[in-house]
């Protein structure tokens, strides 16, 4: 077993040595001894706070932690403004989608406490998002993959024994599960895609597109954040113009496979409905999903894979646990830190948030529920990518589908001037 999966095992074990560390390169903090830390994230309160508040005492009674919830869209312009009025949090909850416009206000791991080999081998490939040229800048809790849901009801009525598990399969399945009315309005459809605004999780379905077809997005070089969208990769078409084809195709009327428009209702809301096959959606939906019709029939199943790629990915938004600059006790929150990302604090609180944990050993652990081995296996094939800015990177994106759908512009022009604005964002 290696020292840092020992240290997130046991807790106790490194705490010391932690906090001379800690203490050497922050002076200032205060005491440990009886620490409140505050913790801020858009996670659920009722089910963070009752984890901290049963487990942290059996563990360190010395430290006490206190949760609160921050709503998603405001959380980082309010960890601003608090930083600058010397009232921020001593520790943030923050996934890879809000890391690097909240990166200089964090506190990086030093890696002579966190090994790289140690952090790769306790946690799932994504977290290495997190591993920078000066430390590590999040312990990581869990991950939020996306997945398949499917109307059972649909497929079988349709003669479909299985789920779709590969793009190039759902050519036949629109033309089998889309139907349309005598004026050619879709009242049923295969799918939800080729649109922005009334697909909640366009983004994040093209950031998968992009990464399975080996685009990454942004690329991490020499420290430096840039678009990686239009790079060829050495290929006579760029991979992201692919993805973006592919993506944009089901919202043409002309073609066969036509299944989306904008028109349409959310496409969650066409979901529940019962009015569509299939939902590309992250696993924390589930319950939503069932809760909006709770007779509908749903299977959830991995997102459709490349068959060219031989690799098995999805995207997924991982948490993790990360420092923040506006502590004023620094070995008190490492402290807390190690105790949130430890095993049983972990998994407990995972199991709260109905989401797959982000350390392997929990993830090797076998499930026996329907819906969970599916969430586990796409949290060990989950993908993502450093996004400078959330919200804008959402509106280049959008602007980037809606220029090709609109017919403004040809596939590799939007991408094109998609990939520029993303480094003009960046820089």
């Amino acid at each position: 077993m290696s020292k840092f999966q020992i240290i997130l095992l046991s807790v106790f074990g490194f705490f010391i040595l932690l906090a001379v560390l800690v203490f050497a390169m922050y002076r200032g903090g205060a005491g440990s001894e009886g620490a409140v830390i505050s913790v801020w994230g858009d996670m659920p309160s009722e089910d963070v706070s009752q984890v901290f508040d049963s487990l942290v005492p059996q563990i360190d009674k010395t430290v006490i932690i206190r949760y609160s919830e921050k709503e998603s869209d405001e959380i980082d312009q309010e960890f601003t403004e608090a930083l600058a009025q010397g009232l921020g949090p001593d520790l943030l909850i923050v996934t890879q989608e809000r890391l690097w416009k909240n990166k200089s206000k964090l506190i990086p791991i030093p890696y002579q406490s966190v090994g790289a080999r140690d952090f790769r081998d306790t946690f799932v490939e994504e977290s290495e998002l997190f591993l920078m040229q000066d430390g590590v800048y999040g312990l990581p809790l869990a991950i939020d993959p996306l997945v398949l849901y499917y109307n059972r009801d649909i497929l079988s009525a349709a003669g479909e024994a299985k789920p779709l598990a590969y793009w190039d399969e759902i050519y036949n399945l629109t033309q089998k599960l889309t139907k349309k009315d005598q004026a050619g309005n879709l009242t049923q459809s295969a799918i939800a895609l080729g649109e922005t605004r009334n697909i909640p999780n366009f983004k994040e379905i093209l950031s998968l597109l992009f990464i399975q077809a080996g685009t990454p997005v942004t690329s991490l070089i020499d420290n430096e954040l840039r678009s990686a969208l239009s790079d060829n990769f050495g290929l006579p078409v760029s991979p992201g113009e692919s993805a973006l084809d592919f993506y944009t195709q089901f919202a043409n009327p002309a073609k066969a496979y036509y299944s989306w428009n904008r028109s349409m209702p959310s496409a969650a809301t066409h979901f529940t409905s019962a009015d569509a096959a299939y939902y590309i959606g992250f696993a924390s939906e589930l319950t939503a999903l069932r809760n909006k019709n709770p007779n509908l029939n749903i299977g959830v199943a991995p997102v459709p894979q490349s068959r060219v790629s031989g690799k098995r990915l999805t995207y997924g938004k991982i948490y993790v646990v990360a420092l923040s600059r506006g502590t004023r006790n620094p070995a008190a929150a490492m402290r807390a830190a190690l105790m949130i990302a430890s095993e049983p604090v972990a998994e407990s609180l995972a199991k709260n948030l109905g989401l797959p944990p982000a350390r392997r050993d929990l993830l090797s652990v076998r499930q026996s529920d329907a819906v969970m081995p599916v969430f586990y296996e796409a949290a060990l094939q989950a993908k993502g990518w450093l996004d400078p800015e959330n919200v804008s990177t959402g509106n280049i994106f959008a602007e980037m589908v809606n220029a090709v759908t609109s017919g403004r512009a040809r596939t590799s022009e939007a991408l094109g001037a998609a990939s520029r604005s993303l480094d003009s964002l960046i820089k």
